[in-house]
């Protein structure tokens, strides 16, 4: 397993003010980029990165409770990250008991974001705004997501796709000029690809295929 870190190897080991990240994207994290999005709640004393997960260490634990309360199921390069305070992880029940017990109790599914906005290029970030905007018009539940070539986007797609996430869009400089958008719709049995759609067909498409989605959602015991 490969492993990097940040920091010196005297930093504090207090687990209480350590933080777990994990479902992280397999390939194409950056350290660096790890420990910066986490440095906004506080000093980063030190940061770890293996396959998958990572460590993030704060020097206060009423730090390290902001971080995750914020940023667990946040999307960091495409993926919903987990995010916990390391003492907390280890008193955690398997992913099996927590199954089973939501059967029993009807417990609702956790909301996941109907669309992915991927925005492909930073001057382009007024047109992917007003996009989320119409989207938010259709009742969706957006994210967003600012893309570089350290991650392939095939492989994002397949993440959020493994998430039940409903549809990606993906924006880029000629679609802000043309104004379209391109789509892809993730599930069901034939996902399919729309390239350089204009945004109002665009958007029509999304809104009659989402309510399809939603009318089978309902058939679902227990989903909200």
């Amino acid at each position: 397993v490969s492993t990097q870190s940040t920091g010196s190897k005297d930093a504090p080991e207090a687990v209480n003010s350590r933080l777990f990240v994990g479902n992280l994207p397999a390939v194409g994290v950056q350290l660096n980029r790890l420990a910066e999005v986490f440095a906004k709640f506080g000093p980063v004393l030190d940061a770890s990165l293996h396959t998958r997960f990572g460590f993030i260490q704060y020097d206060c634990a009423e730090v390290a409770r902001r971080a995750a309360d914020e940023m667990n199921g946040a999307l960091f390069e495409g993926s919903r990250i987990d995010v916990n305070v390391a003492s907390e992880r280890r008193k955690k029940r398997s992913p099996s008991d927590i199954i089973k017990e939501n059967a029993v109790k009807k417990i609702p599914r956790k909301q996941v974001s109907d669309v992915l906005v991927v925005n492909c290029h930073r001057d382009i970030r007024g047109y992917s705004e007003a996009v989320i905007n119409r989207l938010k018009e259709l009742q969706m539940v957006c994210d967003s997501f600012f893309w570089t070539d350290s991650m392939p986007l095939n492989q994002i797609l397949t993440d959020i796709t493994r998430d039940g996430v409903l549809y990606a869009v993906v924006l880029t400089e000629a679609c802000a000029a043309e104004k379209t958008i391109n789509i892809h719709v993730l599930q069901g049995r034939n996902p399919k690809d729309f390239r350089d759609v204009p945004l109002v067909d665009g958007l029509d498409l999304l809104e009659r295929d989402f309510k399809k989605a939603q009318a089978a959602r309902a058939l679902v015991p227990g989903y909200l």
